[in-house]
């Protein structure tokens, strides 16, 4: 337990370089980092080696050791000893998008938040990491371990950053990565990609699309028909019964449209899948060709529910509940239906089962399984001591509940060993129009406050930890 006399001085250094945190997450802010294919040498393009040059200048003016990995991503350090404590953070940023109030790259103070792209995911993070190890240095906190923080550039787009790290680097023996809420996330569900193929073409449907990424609930979808009156009709007709369906005659085709309500395949229950709607609607048509109308019923009952019960796939557990499973993108390709699901797997499940699972009901249905990619859980028990230390400190500052929970996205935590996710990203009240303020919206805004308050977390975090690994 840190005493009062040590607390006080984490909290003297905090409010102390309040001021200059912000001004250096301004500074990495106006550096526009979008993760994109670069060249040699810059293998995520220009912006992403400008911010990891600007972070590693930071580490140095901070005296910290620090190197830069091939541009893919870099270190910093402080101390010695035999164990390590590491901090992962990312540099690289979404796209900024649209309907911005303010200047996603110039950032700006309002009523008590900065603005900008990467405030809060995941520039912050790197700041305070920075801010973490100067206090180690400048106040003299007791340390036997070495602490390193990680500067990644693609963790928006595929995390090769963090695969590089595991490749080339050691393990850290206990990692936290601010890049979820507050408290404790002890727990990543598993990830697991299918992409699937119908057996025979369409007879009499020519194309059909939808969805744009895997990871999200569709909220549109299409599918063209060649055109008959006869035919115009009937879908016309029953769609004044179908919720979402829209029929249209362009030229020598007919084109179904379906209307439905994107989310995130990590928390599905609140999309309306377009996809879905199609598919039923599509097979409810008796002028349409039989053998279209099995392809569709067949697709449809894949998604028919959230869990993968219709895959035959569905499980669950008591840490982090039940499977997820969405199909987020349909294409038509060389006249054949293909699909790509994105299924979220408790973190005590196995991925071999989910596969077993996907290539049986793929196969009895005629359909090839042509790719699958895995990315396992991350689990700490929530009576791990360092889960319990992390929230007992995180309930002890800011008098919230700290009840561990697990998640179904992904952070850098599933690539490591002994990690948790911890803070920052909490949903605030920023006075912005909605839509606006959170992490990938625009106007991405973090609280002055709050940056404040998690500096006084990690030190004191890191500072229990290492007291952990050293009793």
């Amino acid at each position: 337990m840190v005493s009062k006399e040590l607390r006080q001085q984490i909290e003297d250094y905090a409010a102390q370089n309040r001021r200059r945190v912000v001004e250096d997450l301004k500074a990495l802010v106006r550096i526009p980092s979008v993760s994109r294919r670069g060249e040699e040498g810059k293998p995520f393009g220009e912006g992403c080696a400008q911010a990891l040059d600007k972070a590693l200048e930071m580490a140095e003016g901070h005296g910290l050791t620090h190197r830069n990995c091939g541009c893919r991503y870099g270190l910093a350090g402080f101390g010695e000893g035999d164990k390590t404590i590491g901090l992962f953070c990312h540099l690289d940023v979404v796209p900024e998008g649209n309907g911005w109030i303010h200047s996603p790259y110039d950032p700006v103070e309002k009523d008590g938040f900065l603005i900008g792209r990467g405030v809060a995911d995941n520039k912050n993070a790197a700041v305070l990491s920075m801010y973490v190890l100067r206090a180690f240095r400048e106040l003299g906190l007791p340390l036997r371990s070495r602490l390193q923080i990680f500067f990644g550039c693609s963790e928006e787009t595929g995390m090769e950053d963090i695969e590089s790290f595991v490749r080339e680097q050691p393990m850290p023996d206990f990692s936290i990565v601010p890049d979820t809420s507050f408290p404790v996330c002890h727990g990543e569900k598993g990830i697991f990609g299918c992409f699937a193929r119908c057996g025979r073409p369409w007879s009499q449907i020519l194309s059909l699309s939808g969805g744009t990424v895997e990871n999200m609930v569709p909220d549109s979808a299409r599918a063209s028909l060649p055109m008959h009156p006869a035919l115009l009709a009937e879908l016309r007709l029953t769609a004044e019964k179908a919720q979402g369906i829209s029929v249209a005659a362009q030229g020598e085709e007919i084109v179904v449209t379906a209307a439905g309500r994107g989310a995130h395949a990590a928390m599905p229950e609140g999309g309306d899948s377009a996809l879905l709607r199609l598919f039923r609607f599509l097979a409810s048509v008796p002028a349409i060709h039989q053998g279209d109308r099995e392809i569709c019923a067949f697709a449809a009952s894949t998604m028919g529910d959230w869990y993968g019960e219709g895959l035959g796939i569905a499980h669950e557990d008591a840490p982090s509940g039940k499977l997820t499973c969405v199909c987020g993108v349909a294409a038509t390709r060389e006249g054949r239906l293909e699909l790509h699901y994105n299924i979220r797997y408790p973190v005590t499940h196995r991925g071999e089962l989910v596969r077993e699972g996907l290539e049986k009901a793929f196969s009895q249905a005629g359909w090839e399984v042509l790719h699958l990619s895995d990315s396992a859980p991350m689990y700490l028990p929530a009576d791990d001591p360092k889960v319990r230390e992390l929230s007992r400190i995180y309930h002890e500052l800011t008098g919230r509940d700290a009840t561990p929970y697990t998640t179904g996205g992904g952070t850098y935590a599933r690539h490591l060993k002994n990690a948790v996710g911890f803070g920052m990203e909490s949903p605030w009240e920023t006075g912005l129009p909605q839509g606006h303020g959170g992490i990938h919206q625009p106007d991405e805004a973090v609280s002055i406050d709050a940056l404040e308050e998690a500096l006084k977390i990690y030190i004191l975090s890191v500072l229990e930890v290492d007291a952990l690994l050293h009793s």
